[in-house]
């Protein structure tokens, strides 16, 4: 499979993601073999007695060979290699550094266990006396509760590193909510930031780069490969954030069991609560443990991937990156006006529930407009669509028909066929899904006769920051990018840390215009409860490809 061959081959793809910034895992060293000709086995790791008690547990201290890696170091202490413990970034690991790893038991001896006991009561008392310390400067106001980096429950690479916290109270848009308190916490010199994704790096062995198997195009596909170039993306941005002087540090947790359980247990293996910011690539379930599990800590946490609304209804320190409906209903409306300023709106949709929260918008928004002559149309009831919009020649039609996989595929090829039978004047058709990417089979000569538009994460060539991003993902990693993952991943991840950059914690509350650098426009507004982007970009298609619709 070519493309198995170009992510493999691609620039060390696989070993970058392997070493990402501040993770404590990498690939097995048979990935390794294939893909760079290291023969297996040729450095065997010998353990060391040597031990060291660090808050109350004890550890192996390791002196790294050449040739070693934290995979294997682990193995060889029989331990998981994210529960190793070091002092640099995995990614320059060399001969001399040393690795901490858990002693097996944690305490060797009832000595050990004492000390190491002793040791944590004095650390806690010292914590609980600076926590009251700064309760007192507060004027008394109520003791809030620590940082999960405070509680001294787990060694953890970010020991020591202490956060001020401040409560602030923000405002919601468009609800009779309550005002929502949220935590706001000051931001470091070094600005952390977890990524929790599916990897299934469990299953990583299973990968093959023999010439049999990369010839069997389309035969096998590895889930390691879902979701690659998102990170690929945020590696991206972190190396731009790095020339201009920001130092991140970049946590990838593998959550490839899309489970509460899975995620509660890597949300506290990886110390990801002391993060400054979370992104989630997680499906539903998972992905409002993972919420849960960050409101508790008082830390933000981005969804890059999902459409709901509904998901920051009631958690504040939720940021949804995929444009507000509210966002998109307006970017499509301007469009209309700009295009087609007398053009007839006719809104089709079957009286589904998911259509619901799209069509109660286009309404209510069409209503406050009051410049926009539209009508409803119920497919569901009749689909003599055609004939009615013979009545009204250059009018527009904007779809929210939502059903089910084969009836909407019927629906889709319906309406363009009846939609194409205008050779003159033909309608403009709008989708709030891109239909080339769903439909695998569509038409597309009959989407350009209809001046399609639809809103897409399209690359656009004529945009020089696209142009250079592409250059430089293909220099990066031998291939470019074949899906939007890869940009919106660069995206949310330059604009929220250049926002703690220059705001530090305000940044949450009043988040920053997006920068110029970015490959497509991103502002977070607080709709309900939390945090949601309220910038869409609509595309339209011309020459058989996407370009930037005009709005105003």
């Amino acid at each position: 499979m070519e493309h198995i061959r170009q992510k493999i081959d691609g620039r060390g793809r696989l070993l970058r993601l392997a070493l990402c910034v501040g993770a404590i895992f990498v690939f097995p060293p048979s990935i390794f073999n294939t893909a760079y000709g290291q023969a297996p086995g040729t450095v065997p790791v010998k353990v060391s007695m040597e031990t060291q008690v660090i808050h109350g547990r004890k550890y192996y201290v390791h002196i790294v060979e050449k040739g070693q890696t934290v995979y294997s170091i682990s193995r060889a202490y029989k331990v998981e290699s994210f529960d190793a413990v070091t002092h640099v970034d995995i990614h320059f690991l060399h001969p001399g550094d040393t690795v901490w790893l858990p002693a097996r038991g944690q305490f060797a001896t009832e000595v050990d266990e004492m000390e190491a006991q002793k040791q944590e009561a004095l650390r806690k008392q010292a914590e609980q006396k600076r926590r009251q310390t700064e309760a007192s400067a507060e004027d008394g106001k109520e003791s809030r509760r620590p940082l999960p980096s405070q509680q001294g429950s787990v060694v953890s690479p970010y020991e020591g590193r202490h956060r001020e916290e401040t409560p602030s109270t923000v405002e919601t848009e468009r609800t009779g909510s309550k005002p929502v308190e949220t935590v706001e916490r000051k931001v470091g010199k070094v600005i952390r930031m977890a990524v929790m994704m599916p990897l299934h790096l469990d299953q990583i062995d299973e990968i093959s780069t023999s010439k049999f198997d990369v010839e069997q195009r389309g035969k096998k596909s590895y889930r390691q490969f879902e979701f690659i170039e998102f990170y690929e993306g945020v590696r991206m941005a972190v190396d731009e954030l790095s020339r201009q002087g920001v130092s991140v540090e970049l946590n990838v947790v593998d959550v490839s069991r899309q489970t509460a359980d899975a995620v509660e247990q890597a949300f506290a293996s990886h110390h990801v609560g002391q993060s400054d910011v979370v992104v989630a690539l997680l499906f539903r379930d998972a992905f409002d443990k993972a919420a849960q599990l960050a409101r508790e800590a008082g830390v933000y946490i981005v969804n890059p991937m999902s459409t709901r609304s509904e998901i920051c209804a009631e958690n504040p320190y939720i940021v949804k990156v995929q444009p507000s409906i509210e966002g998109q209903v307006a970017a499509m409306l301007a469009n209309m006006k700009a295009e087609r300023p007398n053009g007839h709106l006719y809104v089709v949709y079957g009286g589904a529930n998911s259509e619901k929260p799209l069509l109660d918008e286009v309404k209510r928004q069409l209503a406050e407009r009051g410049d926009i002559r539209y009508t409803l149309f119920n497919w569901s009831q009749s689909a003599k669509l055609a004939s009615t919009l013979k009545a009204t020649p250059g009018c527009n039609v904007l779809s929210v028909y939502d059903q089910k996989a084969d009836q909407m595929r019927l629906y889709v090829s319906n309406l363009l066929n009846r939609l194409a039978a205008f050779k003159n004047d033909s309608p403009t058709l709008y989708t709030f899904a891109d239909w080339t990417r769903d439909i695998s089979d569509i038409d597309f000569s009959q989407l350009q006769l209809l001046n399609y538009h639809t809103f897409y994460q399209a690359w656009d060539m004529t945009n020089n920051v696209h142009v250079e991003f592409l250059k430089a993902f293909r220099d990066a990693y031998g291939a470019e990018p074949t899906s939007p993952l890869a940009a919106v991943g660069y995206d949310l991840s330059y604009y929220i840390v250049d926002g703690l950059r220059r705001r530090n914690g305000h940044f949450w509350n009043q988040p920053t215009a997006s920068p110029a650098s970015l490959l497509h426009p991103l502002q977070l507004v607080r709709r309900q409860a939390g945090l949601e982007n309220e910038t869409a970009q609509l595309f339209r298609l011309q020459g058989l490809r996407f370009v930037p619709a005009m709005l105003k």
